[in-house]
């Protein structure tokens, strides 16, 4: 007889931790009738609050209906009693709320869906894990070798019960191997649909920090913790199929006519979508090309100093991985700015510029970022003018917050500076 499973683990979409959620008993769960304060849309990493035009303090936060997607629900084996399922936000119709990272994606998938493509999606993640002890956070592991087997080897207990735990839930770990940092290692994830590749990225983060937690490590998904070290990264590589078959190529290394449009939207937007990939202050600290981390709209044959880097080895995996998005970014808003600009490309049949020509410069900073986003009218039409709207002012509020604290903290650099010598 299979356990029974009292509780459920409902996990929604937000814009910076990834899931949030509650835990509630799992009859409840699959009845009518739920609901969820929609202040979830204006909190950040460490729960600030920021108004928005839907859920402020004027109109007190209001709860929204809460629907569950019956095709996400798992067991948690690892976690008895308990299973998990995926939610969201909706309106009074039961539509999604506008305002969904991962409403967005649906979407967008349903637009490439007319155009009898579907994207499929693959996501990698560089992060940082740590050990918790008496002389506090240390990195976990004695090197910093890229690639090295001795570092997986020292890790290799916390790898297979992670890899376990996502076999157990459907979500397949393709590769785990050491980067070039302290504790810096990365993971990569078999490609899906988009919904699906989503739901799996946002999942396999959020249960690799928790088994982290229980054994007294932490892993983090900060873009740049040392400023002297690479960055993480959170690299997506994507095709379009027609019918189950990899239509990105037409052969011999050569982009078909969808491809190339697909590809020139993702060049020609990339500017007004960097505040999807790169949310924060810290994700531009990340950016320098000579980490391999681009700070241009460029694109390439398997190079890696590209934004875009083309891989068509193998016509039935012929794919791009952009390298843009950072490790910090939330895999709904990442997907929803990749499969917007994809479908820009697609719809205005945009021509894709020469490898060599001059690339148009990234935005440099969270303030540049907010610049290009509110000013790209064409993303209304992609993610919604609610969204956009809802996400922007989170964003400005991260900033100020930012331009505040820099305002009024004496900085180790000012007191070396001045306070001996002057």
């Amino acid at each position: 007889m299979a356990e029974p499973i009292p509780m459920t683990q409902v996990e929604i979409a937000d814009y910076d931790l990834g899931l949030r959620g509650k835990l509630m008993r799992a009859d409840k769960s699959h009845k009518p009738g739920l609901t969820f304060c929609t202040i979830m849309y204006g909190l950040s990493l460490i729960d600030d609050v920021t108004d928005t035009p839907f859920s402020n303090v004027g109109n007190g936060y209001p709860d929204a209906p809460l629907a569950v997607d019956e095709s996400t629900r798992i067991r948690l084996p690892w976690r008895p009693g308990v299973d998990a399922v995926i939610a969201d936000l909706t309106g009074p119709d039961g539509a999604p709320l506008e305002l969904s990272p991962r409403a967005a994606v649906q979407s967008l998938a349903a637009r490439y869906t007319e155009l009898n493509l579907e994207p499929v999606l693959g996501f990698e993640y560089e992060l940082w894990l740590f050990r918790d002890g008496p002389q506090g956070r240390t990195p976990l592991g004695r090197t910093e070798n890229a690639y090295s087997l001795t570092r997986n080897a020292e890790i290799h207990d916390l790898t297979m019960e992670f890899v376990s735990r996502m076999d157990q839930v459907g979500i397949e770990v393709e590769m785990v191997h050491g980067e070039l940092g302290p504790g810096f290692f990365e993971f990569t994830l078999a490609p899906r649909p988009a919904v699906q590749a989503c739901d799996a990225a946002v999942r396999a983060r959020q249960y690799l920090r928790d088994l982290c937690a229980e054994r007294g490590l932490h892993a983090s998904f900060m873009a740049k913790p040392y400023a002297d070290k690479s960055g993480a990264g959170g690299h997506v590589h994507s095709s379009l199929t027609r019918d189950g078959v990899n239509v990105f190529t037409d052969g011999d290394r050569a982009l078909s006519a969808q491809a190339e449009h697909y590809l020139a939207g993702l060049i020609a937007t990339m500017a007004d979508v960097s505040l999807l990939f790169n949310p924060y202050v810290n994700s531009y600290k990340r950016i320098d090309p000579e980490m391999y981390t681009p700070c241009t709209a460029t694109w390439g044959d398997d190079d890696r100093s590209t934004a875009c880097r083309l891989i068509l080895g193998n016509p039935g995996s012929a794919r791009v991985e952009h390298r843009r998005p950072g490790a910090d970014a939330n895999p709904y808003l990442v997907a929803a700015a990749l499969l917007a600009g994809g479908l820009h490309g697609l719809q205005e049949r945009l021509t894709l510029p020469a490898a060599d020509a001059e690339p148009a410069p990234l935005p440099g900073d969270l303030s540049a970022a907010l610049t290009n986003f509110e000013n790209a009218l064409w993303l209304n039409d992609m993610l919604g003018k609610n969204f956009c709207t809802s996400y922007a002012a989170t964003r400005r509020a991260e900033l100020e917050r930012y331009e505040t604290w820099l305002k009024t903290t004496i900085t180790e650099w000012e007191t070396a500076r001045h306070l001996e010598h002057q």
